[in-house]
């Protein structure tokens, strides 16, 4: 009777070890997110709207910065702040004109767009700081000055150009490393000859003659 009966607990056995299945759930979801941000390490990083940085950043990973720079004290070398040229067409140079009008700025940049076009944490913390120069377009898409008009089917507008800078950057797992980074530079007088509007100027001033 014992034999038979330790006979059918094996039997059971393997069915009564299965595990159950359960459905996902919304609070598995939500969990199953915040994972996903503690292997992050960190917030998704800002993307600030027609700009190819941002100064700040509503969630900057401070304590992760400072615990990567500890480990890292050779990094201090990679600190810099960009020296600020007069303002154009102030102090000894008021008699110059620019053709395309620009602000210069010292900015102190916590994130940016790489040349791979991703946003990505840039290294700016009490411990080590990387400034920036940078030079916008006032009037950026307007004609140049000075010259606009100059030739018949030549015609001018104010680019903005940009240029790319080696800065310390935030890795996705929390390691610091260099990336390139996009700035405005300068405001540049673009010139393009339009050929239909030339023929359509001198077409009308044959036939006025």
């Amino acid at each position: 009777m014992l034999l038979n009966r330790i006979g059918f607990l094996l039997l059971i056995l393997p069915f009564s070890m299965t595990s159950p299945t359960y459905e996902t759930t919304q609070s598995d979801n939500w969990q199953r997110d915040i994972l996903k941000l503690h292997i992050g390490m960190y917030k998704p990083v800002p993307i600030c709207e027609d700009k190819t940085y941002c100064e700040n950043t509503l969630y900057y990973p401070s304590d992760i910065v400072s615990r990567e720079l500890g480990k890292n004290p050779h990094l201090q070398d990679y600190a810099t702040v960009d020296d600020i040229d007069s303002l154009p067409g102030y102090g000894d140079e008021l008699e110059d004109k620019p053709l395309c009008l620009s602000t210069e700025q010292l900015i102190f940049p916590k994130s940016g767009i790489t040349k791979n076009l991703e946003w990505k944490y840039i290294i700016n913390h009490e411990d080590l700081v990387q400034a920036v120069r940078i030079e916008t377009c006032v009037e950026e898409s307007r004609p140049c000055k000075v010259i606009d008009g100059f030739a018949e089917g030549y015609y001018t507008k104010c680019k903005q150009k940009f240029i790319y800078r080696q800065l310390l950057s935030l890795t996705d797992n929390g390691t610091i490393t260099n990336d390139y980074f996009a700035f405005p530079v300068n405001c540049c007088c673009h010139v393009e000859f339009k050929v239909d509007k030339f023929l359509h100027s001198f077409n009308s001033h044959k036939r006025l003659k």
